[in-house]
């Protein structure tokens, strides 16, 4: 079987393309063939991530879409006539597309009848703006199977089509558990604007008023670093808040780090909760849609009301002022992590594909 998987930029350092890598990776043991489409057009020809050299990797001359309406038509159409002559040219049995801007273009992909189409859904439905959902709803119907990452997500998408529950998995396994000694709370994401990084400001202004001999760390890169930076110099925090940029060596941070922490806005499905969970972390996120709530309870770390920073400085400090409670936590996460290693995403995967394809 040969299955092709499409993704915008394959390039890029984010959830969705290391989601996807990891997808391709478990996918190419069961299957014979699996082809990554990267669909826009970057001077980088390869993935940030590693991918398994059983894996194909092609690279379409797409343009990246814009917010214009015009622009979106035209892009659109020329996204549907390049996908058309690549598999008219290279032939497939399954397809599955990520992100609802190629999703809802599935249903214009002329292939034969015995090809299967999925469609999966990494983001929060809310944030999918209003005109995309209105082609999602005229197209949608006619896809085979609709893959989200939580259960709050499928009562979104069911209303579309067949909806199927299949977390990402971690990509990694790892028997190493942070010492949860060290004075560090971590945070991984890219600097963009749901991340919601600028909610850390009067949250680490609170900690650093207690207890200064910790700090703050932040892994990633984006488009709000310069706005992020400014926000800390003008709290005052260069020397509580630093920021490290991308990094290759993630693992050895969740390592030395003691409290993994997420203020985004909204999540689908945050991996980086899991991976803090794999190295033994506990955790600290605002409940915000959808994901966290699907990752973390109180037995591996504390779930805050959407923005409030009170309480979310105030369960900081009861983790930096409770060693055992950070090693409760920690243990009960890493267990937790367990149910999503790549064995057991892959089985969900196989099943459905097997359901689909008979």
């Amino acid at each position: 079987m040969r299955i092709s998987i499409i993704i915008p930029d394959i390039t890029r350092a984010g959830g969705t393309e290391r989601a996807v890598v990891t997808l391709a990776n478990m996918l190419c043991v069961r299957y014979s063939e699996i082809h990554i489409l990267s669909m826009t057009k970057t001077d980088v020809q390869s993935s940030y991530y590693q991918i398994d050299e059983r894996v194909s990797v092609f690279f379409l001359d797409n343009k990246a879409l814009q917010s214009k309406v015009l622009h979106k038509i035209k892009w659109s159409i020329n996204t549907v006539s390049q996908l058309n002559k690549y598999f008219k040219e290279n032939k497939t049995d399954l397809i599955i597309s990520t992100g609802h801007n190629y999703n809802w273009l599935l249903y214009f992909i002329k292939v034969s009848k015995h090809v299967k189409k999925i469609a999966c859904e990494h983001i929060v439905y809310s944030s999918i703006p209003r005109l995309s959902r209105f082609f999602m709803r005229l197209t949608y119907p006619f896809l085979d199977q609709i893959v989200v990452l939580s259960d709050t997500a499928a009562k979104s998408f069911n209303k579309y089509s067949k909806v199927a529950v299949i977390p990402n998995a971690i990509p990694f396994k790892t028997a190493q558990k942070s010492a949860l000694i060290e004075k560090q709370i971590l945070m991984v994401g890219r600097l963009s604007p749901e991340k919601g990084i600028e909610r850390l400001i009067p949250i680490a202004s609170l900690i650093k008023k207690k207890i200064s001999s910790w700090k703050i760390i932040i892994l990633g890169d984006g488009p709000e670093r310069n706005s992020i930076e400014e926000q800390i110099k003008q709290a005052d925090l260069n020397d509580f808040i630093l920021l490290k940029g991308s990094v290759k060596d993630v693992q050895s941070y969740y390592l030395s780090s003691s409290i993994y922490i997420m203020t985004s806005h909204f999540e689908a499905f945050p991996m980086v909760l899991l991976e803090a969970q794999s190295f033994g972390l506990p955790i600290i996120s605002y409940n915000c849609p959808e994901g966290p709530a699907q990752i973390v309870d109180n037995n591996t770390g504390f779930l805050i009301d959407n923005g409030n920073f009170n309480d979310f400085s105030e369960k900081i400090l009861m983790l930096i002022e409770n060693e055992e409670m950070r090693k409760e936590m920690g243990e009960n996460g890493k267990n937790n992590a367990n149910k999503f290693s790549e064995d057991k995403i892959l089985l969900q995967w196989e099943s459905l594909i097997d359901k689909i394809t008979v």
